[in-house]
């Protein structure tokens, strides 16, 4: 059997000759434009929705420039920060009249290659990119990006950024020492940072791994009565916390204290330490960096860093859409606030 045509999407056009009004008028109407009256509006509107009327992205790009879709180019969906930070991004931008299109750079450096290209086609009017494996060094040879761009995240060096970008950022260093501090401010003397990462990724000097691991050391500077150890992950997983910290208590039992690269080996990490018995914070305290949704809701409750992301997704789409709009000036480079979370994850030693 032949199967039935599918039907055909309504137009403009459709709209128009049911109200007897001018495409120019249903357009107007369609893109937000002030010069309709408020009676005629309304008819169209509902004839929108009666029709199901939906605008072609294509045909907006070719008609008005621009197509109202943002890229954002992030690593993963898997863990939960970067879901988390694509929520927000997908808020911030309706609020402007604007919509995400995610795209998942997991396949790796050749997929972040085709990102700085413009990928196959361009995709939208600019891109929201948080790089993890492209070398400096393309940046810095980059010249210019393809599309307006905004960098977000770590593995870009200020001074190496293309014309036509800008860079959004959080001091991870800084953070993690913060979080290194409040641990020993509440008395832990035998640390550790749990996080540490073996990948070629782990290894550039503005990776987040490194960056973290640093403030961690940058804390400890100057208690010479405090201890540390770095304990190694497979990932920055839950169940990479999980296996870490096992490894962690067979390894250095004294341990009192244990400063975690996100919040998913946190989560891992209390786990592990509930299962061995150990009393979270009365023997060990622990501290993760991110803020994620389940972290109040951990036993105990986790505390940790909270690097602000609706306003690190707010100020990379205004940057960004300055650049759609024509800025046309050397790269700016924005650090957004973050702040240390406390929760009873971490009281006092006793």
């Amino acid at each position: 059997m032949t199967s039935p045509p599918r039907p055909r999407n309504a137009t403009m056009r459709d709209i128009a000759e049911r109200l007897g009004v001018s495409i120019k008028t249903v357009s107007n109407v369609v893109n937000d434009r002030p010069n309709v009256g408020p009676r005629t509006r309304e008819r169209v509107q509902e004839a929108i929705r009666e029709l199901n009327y939906r605008p072609q992205v294509g045909a907006q790009q070719m008609r008005t420039g621009t197509s109202g879709l943002i890229t954002l180019a992030i690593p993963s969906l898997a863990g939960t920060y970067f879901s988390e930070l694509a929520q927000a991004f997908a808020d911030e931008a309706q609020r402007r009249r604007r919509s995400i299109m995610l795209h998942s750079t997991a396949a790796g450096r050749e997929e972040e290659h085709s990102v700085l290209a413009g990928f196959t086609r361009v995709l939208g009017d600019g891109v929201v990119f948080n790089p993890l494996q492209i070398g400096e060094d393309l940046l810095t040879d980059l010249g210019r990006t393809i599309q307006p761009t905004v960098f977000i995240g770590e593995h870009v060096e200020e001074a190496g950024l293309p014309a036509g970008s800008d860079y959004v950022r959080t001091d991870n260093r800084r953070a993690a020492h913060d979080a290194t501090a409040h641990l020993l401010r509440q008395g832990r003397r035998r640390l550790a940072y749990l996080g540490a990462l073996e990948s070629t990724e782990a290894q550039q000097e503005h990776s987040t791994s490194r960056l973290r691991l640093g403030g961690f050391h940058q804390a400890l500077e100057g208690f010479e009565e405090a201890r540390s150890t770095v304990q190694a992950v497979r990932t920055w997983s839950l169940d990479g916390g999980l296996a870490a910290v096992r490894t962690l208590l067979e390894e250095h039992p004294e341990v009192d204290g244990i400063v975690c690269g996100n919040d998913d080996l946190a989560r891992g990490a209390l786990l592990g330490l509930h299962a061995a018995g150990i009393e979270v914070p009365g023997r060990v305290a622990v501290i993760g960096h991110d803020d994620i949704l389940e972290a109040p809701f951990t036993t105990p409750p986790l505390s940790t860093i909270d690097p602000d992301k609706r306003t690190l997704a707010a100020t990379a789409l205004d940057l960004l859409l300055e650049r759609i709009d024509g800025y046309d000036w050397p790269p700016r480079v924005v650090d957004t606030p973050y702040g240390l979370v406390e929760r009873g994850s971490t009281a006092p030693l006793r």
